[in-house]
C-alpha cells in the first residue's frame, strides 16, 4: 500500500505542474495589470513573490539582477552604459538647454506607467509639459517654497518614478544626499539641473549653433548642441550631437536630421530657368 501511495503521490505531482504553471501564469498577468494600476497612483508592487528557481531567462527584460533599467531618448542612448538608467540612480544635467534635456530623459523613463514630479520649475507651464510629451494624468508640478520644502521633496522621492528638480531649486548638500538615498531606496529616478553635489551621471551640454535665420530676417528654430556624459559606469568622456526642439519636443540625432532635411531638398522640383 505505501508503493501504491508512493506512485499516486508521484502521478499527482507531474500532473499538477501544468496546472501550477498556468496558475502562476495567470497570477503574473492580474499582478501585472495590478501594478500598472497602482503606478498610476505612485504606488509599487513588489514582484519577487512571483520568481521561481531557475527562471532567469523568463524575467523581465528591463531587470538585469541588478536593478530596473529605465529607457532615455534614442539620441542620446550612446551616452549611458547599456543604453539606459538604473531605476534610483541620479542624472545631473549642466550646461545650455538644461531644460530641454531634463523633460527629454524624463518623458522617455517615466514610460506610459509611472509618474513623473517637476519641482523648482516655476516658469514652465502645462503646454510646454505636454509639447515634451509628459501625460498630465501622470504628473504633479509641485510648489518648493516655504519652510515645508525638505518635506514635499522626500515625499516627492518616495512616491514617484521620476524626480525632476530644475534649476531655480536652491539645494543645501544635506538635502541633496538626504533626497538621494531616498530615492535609491524607492527606485526613484532623479533628474537634476547643476545640483548642490555628486550624481551618478553628469550631462554637460553645449550649444553648437542655430538654424532658422535668413539673409537678415527669419526665426531661430533649432538648436544644435553637443552633449558629453562622464559618471559612474562611462570609461572616458562620451559626446554625442543632437538637435533640439523637435515634433513633440523630443530630442533628434543631427545625423538623422540632416538627412531628413536632404531628402526634403531631394523630393522639391526643379524649376526650370525663364
Amino acid at each position: 500500500m505505501g508503493m501504491n501511495l508512493q506512485m499516486a503521490t508521484r502521478e499527482t505531482v507531474h500532473t499538477d505542474h501544468p496546472d501550477r504553471d498556468d496558475r502562476l501564469a495567470r497570477a503574473r498577468a492580474t499582478l501585472g495589470a495590478a501594478e500598472r494600476s497602482a503606478a498610476r497612483w505612485g504606488g509599487r508592487i513588489d514582484r519577487t513573490a512571483l520568481r521561481t528557481v531557475g527562471e532567469g531567462e523568463h524575467q523581465d527584460p528591463s531587470d538585469d539582477g541588478l536593478g530596473t533599467r529605465l529607457s532615455v531618448p534614442g539620441p542620446l542612448s550612446e551616452l549611458f552604459p547599456r543604453g539606459s538608467l538604473r531605476a534610483g540612480s541620479s542624472v545631473a544635467i549642466e550646461g545650455a538647454a538644461s531644460t530641454s534635456v531634463l523633460l527629454s530623459l524624463a518623458v522617455a523613463a517615466a514610460g506610459e506607467d509611472s509618474w513623473c514630479a517637476l519641482a523648482g520649475m516655476p516658469d514652465l507651464g502645462l503646454r510646454s509639459a505636454l509639447d515634451a510629451g509628459l501625460d498630465p494624468c501622470r504628473l504633479a508640478h509641485a510648489p518648493t517654497h516655504g519652510e515645508q520644502r525638505p518635506q514635499v521633496l522626500s515625499a516627492l522621492a518616495d512616491g514617484v518614478g521620476v524626480l525632476v528638480l530644475g534649476p531655480d531649486l536652491d539645494l543645501a548638500p544635506a538635502l541633496w544626499r538626504s533626497l538621494l538615498g531616498r530615492a535609491r531606496t524607492a527606485d526613484t529616478l532623479v533628474l537634476a539641473a547643476t545640483p548642490p553635489g555628486r550624481a551618478d551621471i553628469t550631462l554637460r551640454s553645449t550649444t553648437r549653433s542655430w538654424a532658422g535665420l535668413g539673409a537678415g530676417s527669419g526665426r531661430l528654430r533649432t538648436r544644435r548642441l553637443a552633449v558629453s556624459a562622464t559618471g559612474r559606469g562611462i570609461a572616458g568622456n562620451r559626446e554625442v550631437e543632437v538637435l533640439l526642439p523637435q515634433v513633440g519636443g523630443m530630442i533628434a540625432s543631427s545625423s538623422s536630421a540632416r538627412d531628413a532635411s536632404s531628402e526634403v531638398r531631394l523630393l522639391q522640383p526643379v524649376r526650370k530657368a525663364g
